[in-house]
């Protein structure tokens, strides 16, 4: 006889039915107990087929036994259990395998491809001569209960059961033997085949009537022990599904599982009580949509009841679990008018009070403000203006800014003008600044176009205090320019109180560069002289900094704080390497109108006439901006107009008789002489103009009409100022 008994385990070529997306200790858990599963398959199936040829005590018989059940209680970490499900496939019959692993698996791709070949057929063969659809083995069983089993189930007297009475000697020698931690369905027993449902939802609750059916015989017991066995059996045909459609499908057809011992909602309950919350969740969703196209019908039958009934079991279900994603379901079961106010969480009824609050006071906002103003008693005051504190989150979440600033902007009124509740509109206005709603707008202002930031803006400069560590936030997170351009413009709304903060900020050292930027440039727009001279010695600091990035806007906000004081460092800043930090430097001197400054620029200007280059024409155009700012100084015994007209005269005008003629200015220089004489030309400045006009064409010659202009508009205004004025 052919030893049909092997030590190797014959495993398949890929882990099919473990998902990839899972921990990778937790695949390699997986994979090490489908190893040990398939080689225990593998000499469950040889004992079932050998032990036939023998009596149960013969020798052969008991080596094939030997170290099985070993084999099986080493699958089980836990209480599980392991079922054979036998389907037909095509054009022959497929075991499925599940219970041990997330998901059911083929027997055939199991096994390696010569040993699937092998035992898979005879396998469903011998399942087909028992007529078995199912086959399930409880981990709870003990040796002698698993050792008789195998030998019942390899007894040639019941090889054969598919005679209604052989099923019966079958069922009867289980229970004679006290085989009780197994579960079997045959052929016949598979429930409403008319019903539409997936296939192993149905054997699922075919499985539960028939166990359910079983509880007699244990009659002896108390009350509560045959509810805990009945919890027991429903529990172990619910534990192999782990899909919430099949989940559903089970509870909506859970009256075929229903017998006299165990009624139809009794068995809706234990399953409802079995969902675990992973499960629960998307198993209600999918009930949800069900539920909803079966109102549409509106037949008024008993599935319909039955389904109105298990809304309110699962949605008591979900209230009792009160996690985020149950909350959200439990909201869309009450939106979609199922369930009533009082079936939510607290929580979730709080949120709809407010929905609720805050439409009423859209729809009548200036009653609100009018009871507010009115108010004469401080109870009337308080419960108006929480009210307001209420419903700001929800304004913020619907993203009505206008309506959130009027609040705000009513209590400060309230409290700048020392109305009779000022003090409670302060307190209240506090309270709001150290609360959640900075945060809220802090998302918003993240994540919102430009137009939302925008419409905060304005709230976070009524917020003050309360919205400089969000607004500090943004500008430490976002790597978004305009984000951060307009948190700076909120913050600049806010004022020197920001100052305080933004000094600590630069202070500890800790922010990014881009961060540390947009500090300086804020600080230099508040210019609060409370903190000008601790800023002072900051931006020194920086205007040395080894980045030249933070070393040019330092000199650009020490110009606006401190002004001529920073003229050292300006002037020292012109031979820095760095061509912004340069011109920076360059536009810093003339801001503050620097005769020494000036003087340099004159000499740098020297030096570009005779070594010109592109790099040095940028300095060149800045020199020119910088001499319009300074104002039409003094130099050398001439003015800073002559000076730049000199610069035109010799580099600005094609002269046809010289043909040598080198050393033009470009066309972004003259432009920024141009510039400068708009702003300290005088008639001189217009009688060369007009001269130069006439040998420029399209967008040069466009640009001197509008000096021109400028300078005209700007002697008539000194002329009307010069003018005594009449009696």
């Amino acid at each position: 006889m052919t030893d049909l008994k092997t030590d190797t385990p014959m495993l398949k070529k890929k882990w099919e039915g473990i998902s990839e997306d899972l921990p990778p200790e937790e695949v390699e858990r997986l994979q090490k107990l489908q190893i040990k599963l398939t080689d225990f398959l593998l000499h469950l199936i040889q004992a079932f087929l050998r032990t036939g040829y023998y009596t149960p005590d013969h020798p052969e018989s008991v080596r094939a036994k030997e170290g099985l059940y070993q084999q099986f209680k080493g699958l089980f970490e836990a209480e599980d259990e392991l079922s054979f499900l036998v389907r037909e496939d095509l054009e022959q019959k497929e075991i499925l395998v599940e219970g041990l692993l997330p998901e059911a698996q083929r027997l055939s791709r199991m096994m390696m491809k010569g040993m699937g070949e092998l035992y898979v057929p005879k396998f469903a063969q011998y399942l087909e001569r028992k007529d078995l659809i199912s086959l399930t083995l409880k981990s709870r069983m003990e040796q002698t209960e698993f050792t008789r089993f195998i030998d019942i189930m390899s007894d040639p007297s019941l090889l054969d059961t598919r005679r209604k009475q052989d099923k019966e000697r079958f069922t009867q020698s289980l229970l004679n033997r006290g085989i009780l931690n197994i579960s079997f369905i045959f052929n016949e027993e598979l429930l409403a085949p008319d019903r539409e449902m997936p296939w192993k939802a149905r054997v699922t609750l075919s499985r539960m009537r028939k166990d359910l059916r079983m509880i007699p015989i244990f009659e002896k017991m108390m009350r509560q022990e045959l509810q805990d066995i009945r919890r027991n059996l429903l529990r172990d045909a619910l534990r192999p599904n782990r899909q919430s459609d099949l989940l559903c499908a089970i509870l909506r057809n859970s009256d075929l599982a229903a017998t006299s011992e165990s009624r139809e909602e009794v068995i809706e309950d234990e399953i409802i009580a079995f969902l675990q919350k992973q499960y629960l969740w998307s198993t209600s969703k999918i009930f949800l949509r069900e539920h909803i196209t079966l109102k549409q019908l509106k037949k008024g039958d008993a599935y319909e009841k039955k389904s109105d009934r298990l809304v309110k079991k699962l949605s008591h279900r979900l209230k009792e679990l009160g996690t985020k994603e149950a909350d959200s379901i439990l909201e869309e079961f009450f939106r979609n008018q199922l369930i009533e106010l009082e079936d939510l969480t607290p929580a979730l009824k709080n949120k709809i009070l407010l929905e609720r609050l805050t439409d009423k006071f859209l729809s009548y906002t200036d009653q609100f403000f009018l009871q507010l103003d009115q108010a004469k008693e401080r109870e009337k005051f308080l419960t108006v203006a929480l009210s307001f504190v209420k419903i700001i989150p929800e304004l913020i979440r619907r993203d009505r800014y206008s309506e959130t600033l009027r609040i705000l902007e009513t209590l400060k009124r309230h409290f700048l003008e020392r109305r009779m509740w000022a003090l409670l509109a302060g307190q209240i206005l506090e309270e709001i600044g150290k609360g959640t709603i900075p945060l809220l707008l802090q998302e918003k202002f993240l994540s919102g176009k430009k137009e939302i930031r925008t419409a905060i803006v304005p709230i976070f400069a009524s917020l003050e205090v309360g919205s400089i560590p969000p607004l500090l936030t943004i500008l430490k997170t976002s790597e978004d320019q305009w984000v951060r351009k307009n948190a700076c413009e909120a913050l600049i709304q806010i004022g020197p109180v920001a100052a305080v903060h933004l000094l600590k900020e630069l202070t500890r050292q800790q922010t990014s560069v881009e961060t540390t930027r947009d500090i300086l440039r804020v600080l230099g727009e508040i210019k609060s002289q409370e903190w000008k001279i601790p800023l002072m010695e900051i931006l020194k600091k920086y205007a040395s900094h080894e980045n030249p990035k933070l070393k040019e806007q330092a000199l650009y906000t020490l110009c606006q704080i401190g002004g001529s004081e920073g003229e050292e460092i300006f002037l020292a800043s012109l031979s820095d390497p760095d061509l912004e930090i340069q011109k920076r430097a360059i536009w810093c001197l003339g801001m503050i109108k620097s005769i020494r400054g000036v003087e340099k620029m004159m000499g740098m200007l020297k030096q570009i006439s005779a070594a010109p280059s592109p790099f040095v024409e940028q300095l060149e155009t800045q020199i020119y901006y910088a001499f319009g700012t300074s104002g039409n100084l003094a130099i050398e015994g001439k003015t800073l107009e002559q000076i730049l007209l000199d610069i035109l005269e010799k580099r600005g005008i094609k002269k046809w008789w010289d043909p040598f003629q080198k050393n033009f200015l470009s066309e972004k220089s003259l432009g920024a002489i141009l510039d400068a004489l708009g702003k300290i030309g005088t008639v001189e400045s217009v009688q060369f103009l007009n001269k130069l006009e006439k040998s420029l064409k399209g967008p040069l010659a466009s640009k001197v009409k509008e000096t021109l202009k400028k300078i005209g508009e700007r002697l008539k205004q000194n002329s009307k100022s010069k003018t005594p004025t009449s009696k």
